[in-house]
């Protein structure tokens, strides 16, 4: 079997595609170069409306692959741009790689499976990666994952923020508690920011809202008080943040009387706060 029909059948090249060359370049990049070209004799497809249209030009185009062996593996292709009558001059897609991306669908399929494993730096570093390359691997498989999802309406939703850079930052997150997934999420921790969450949801899918959990977060109330209907009756605020309200509730009664005590003499109070926000059952 010839090289060219071998990385052919690995990459799954296909008509109109074909692999022209394959040279192992070790001196000026230790790697492996696969020259892919077109068919271009007759019209194009336009990429997004799939009218056939005439080729304007064309442009050459890198993508790292899969490693050969030891040695990268890079595809590099002159890809066609055509002059579609609707959308004027736009490149056709290869169906190797999505838009915009210089790395092949394999490859980026390989980084997603290595994140699931470790972090971003660790990710960049075992690849050879920076990690701006790594993030938008991700960002493009998340936009493939949601393009997929079928539109539905939650029912039970979590409420949440999370905060990054030393928490100078925030972000809101909603979930939906009934498939455990994250449905928005939205920058900072304002009323704005979940209203923008309702909004797009629309009134009759807040008017499907049976129970929203969140903290005790006033702009998260206010905003859910603003678009679902009856919302005092849907929102659940979690049981940490109860139970944390009642424990300060605890203390301050306990001090209060701790106060009138020891000023009758009575010490008795003294040096309790734990005592009394320890669960019963685990007191010995």
């Amino acid at each position: 079997m010839q090289d060219r029909t071998l990385y052919a059948r690995l990459l799954g090249i296909e008509e109109p595609w074909e692999v022209t060359d394959v040279t192992l370049r070790l001196a000026e990049e230790h790697a492996v170069v696969v020259r892919v070209a077109m068919d271009t004799s007759g019209t194009l497809p336009c990429p997004r409306c799939q009218a056939p249209c005439p080729r304007y030009d064309g442009r050459e185009r890198r993508w790292r692959h899969l490693d050969t062996m030891q040695y990268r593996t890079v595809l590099v292709a002159e890809v066609p741009r055509v002059r579609c009558d609707a959308h004027g001059v736009v490149q056709i897609a290869v169906p190797w790689a999505d838009p915009g991306s210089r790395f092949t669908a394999l490859f980026e399929a390989l980084v997603i499976d290595w994140l699931r494993e470790a972090s971003f730096t660790a990710v960049a570093r075992r690849l050879s990666l920076s990690w701006e390359q790594v993030a938008g691997i991700q960002g493009r498989a998340v936009r493939r994952g949601l393009a997929r999802r079928e539109k539905q309406t939650p029912r039970r939703i979590g409420v949440d923020e999370t905060s990054f850079r030393k928490h100078y930052e925030y972000l809101t997150l909603v979930n939906d508690l009934d498939r455990d997934r994250v449905l928005w999420i939205g920058d900072d921790r304002k009323k704005a920011t979940l209203s923008a969450f309702y909004a797009a949801l629309g009134e009759p899918g807040c008017a499907q809202l049976e129970s929203i959990a969140m903290d005790m977060w006033n702009p998260y109330i206010w905003a859910t008080r603003e678009h679902v209907p009856d919302a005092d009756r849907r929102i659940v605020f979690d049981k940490f943040h109860v139970a944390q309200h009642l424990g300060r509730a605890v203390d301050e009664v306990r001090r209060a009387e701790n106060r009138d005590l020891v000023a009758q003499g009575d010490h008795r109070l003294q040096h309790t706060k734990y005592a009394w926000r320890t669960n019963p059952d685990k007191m010995r």
